[in-house]
């Protein structure tokens, strides 16, 4: 039997795409019941759940979203909606609106896009309580627009997982994701995976071609804050660090460093504000603006909480050693 080791890699840069001008439009938080069962959980999610058309020269692109936030704020992926002039989204009852870009990440496959109309919402689960085994419901349009609102059941089958993936701009890494087997088919693509309290603790964004059952899931720790961040804060300018690596636990495996924990540095971008405090390939980031970083999701997570122009102080591990300094994001 062959064994695969995935290796994953992590670009800390983003970016947003555009002003939010949409109305200030607001929307109703759907409370579902800890008790509720998987039939009323299907039927109560359904109006925050959208197909998504995305819309450019060479065709329509058909994927899925879910609203959780309030004023229509709405998860799908990156590749649904990249590069389309126009974006449809088809509601529960049959109608249709549009939406528009407010955030785009390609590395990690996710974009927040804004309704304008009101649409309920779900919220937010912890994915960090996620445990395997348990049972968890997806939700998207797939194969054909005809299909929305497709529901399938299964069971979290692994955390944590790193995938290798091929693009037109050549291969790369998408890492901490959620394997479960609920089945995915293309058009699934950024459709919510719920928990049994009806919390969006993931988005689906791919599946392994050739295989049964093995589907994967951003979890909601790597966009819970980044999405709150938007939503809360007016002209929010996402963070840059420029910083290129992936979980210090991978890096350790290959026997690249001695730590267990922390962000394994591969390369610092020029220019960079890491790049200025003299980080340096092969570096293990330990702590960010005072708080303990044990692999890419914390690092992540941390960013997102600050903004651009503050100060924060970053540890790291180099060369047997740590170092300690100020530096403005």
């Amino acid at each position: 039997m062959k064994k695969f080791c995935f290796v994953i890699v992590l670009v800390l840069t983003m970016f947003c795409v555009g002003c939010d001008t949409s109305a200030n439009i607001v929307g109703t938080l759907i409370s579902i019941d800890e008790s509720s069962s998987t039939k009323d959980i299907a039927r109560l999610v359904k109006p925050a759940i959208v197909g998504v058309g995305g819309i450019n020269d060479s065709g329509e692109s058909i994927g899925s979203g879910v609203c959780v936030a309030s004023g229509g704020y709405i998860l799908t992926n990156s590749h649904v909606i990249n590069g389309c002039e126009k974006i449809i989204l088809y509601l529960h009852n049959g109608d249709t609106t549009t939406a528009h870009i407010v955030y785009e990440d390609p590395v990690l496959d996710l974009a927040i896009i804004r309704s304008k109309i009101s649409i309920p919402y779900l919220s937010l689960g912890d994915s960090d309580e996620l445990e395997v085994g348990q049972d968890i419901l997806a939700v998207g349009t797939p194969l054909s627009l005809t299909l929305v609102h497709t529901y399938t059941k299964g069971i979290v089958s692994a955390l944590n997982r790193t995938i290798k993936v091929g693009s037109a701009s050549g291969e790369g890494y998408m890492q901490n994701l959620i394997q479960h087997d609920a089945s995915l088919n293309p058009g699934n693509s950024g459709g919510p995976l719920i928990n049994s309290r009806g919390e969006v603790v993931g988005i689906n964004t791919l599946k392994i071609s050739g295989g049964e059952g093995i589907g994967f899931a951003i979890p909601a720790k790597s966009f819970k804050t980044l999405l709150s961040s938007y939503v809360n804060r007016i002209n929010y300018k996402k963070p840059y660090i420029g910083v290129y690596g992936y979980d210090n636990e991978i890096a350790n495996f290959n026997n690249k460093t001695d730590l267990k924990k922390g962000f394994f540095v591969i390369d610092v971008a020029e220019n960079s504000p890491l790049k200025t405090i003299g980080l340096k390939p092969n570096s293990v980031i330990v702590e960010f603006n005072n708080k303990k970083i044990n692999n890419t999701l914390d690092l992540r997570e941390e960013l997102y909480k600050v903004e651009t122009g503050d100060f924060v102080i970053v540890k790291y591990y180099s060369n047997g050693q740590y170092y300690q300094s100020k530096v403005q994001i």
